[in-house]
């Protein structure tokens, strides 16, 4: 039973990701997406660090760090960090998707049940993705916090990028 929930839950998560995130060309919304079709950014990969895959025997604990979203461009390379203060032993799966010159993050804790899968702490996750193919121009970015103890997602942060020569 309890696979089953997880699976749906898993599920779930992906399927809000995907639609919060493929709003199709005759979209209203102009909090993030522009349409400015020249732009090609390509997702290269992401990687989990911090308190991703750990239990509570091995999580390190020191001082407490803020929520943080770093940019970096280096040539035609982004790479966007994300520091996220959360419960300790979170099951979190993450997605990614680019549209023209938007990039749409997701970050889900797929906890079915918080009695059974968190820990008694606070941990420090990171999340660091990596896309190719920037040019000059402004670029919009928008991450989301799905968490299962609340009623709806949260944007973590949003903004903009401007790359100039």
């Amino acid at each position: 039973m309890k696979t089953i929930m997880n699976s749906l839950i898993i599920m779930l998560g992906i399927v809000v990701s995907i639609y919060s995130c493929d709003k199709d060309d005759n979209s209203t919304n102009t909090d993030v997406v522009n349409q400015d079709s020249t732009k090609n950014i390509h997702f290269i990969k992401s990687d989990l660090g911090g308190c991703n895959n750990q239990t509570m025997e091995n999580i390190e604990f020191g001082e407490e760090k803020n929520d943080t979203v770093i940019i970096n461009v280096s040539n035609d390379t982004l790479q966007i960090s994300i520091g996220l203060n959360y419960i300790c032993c979170a099951p979190f799966i993450t997605d990614c998707n680019t549209k023209n010159d938007s990039i749409f993050i997701s970050i889900t804790d797929t906890c079915p049940n918080p009695n059974n899968c968190y820990c008694r702490c606070d941990c420090y996750y990171t999340f660091d993705y990596y896309f190719d193919g920037i040019s000059n121009g402004r670029y919009y970015w928008k991450i989301i916090l799905s968490d299962p103890r609340e009623v709806s997602e949260t944007i973590f942060n949003m903004g903009t990028i401007d790359v100039a020569e």
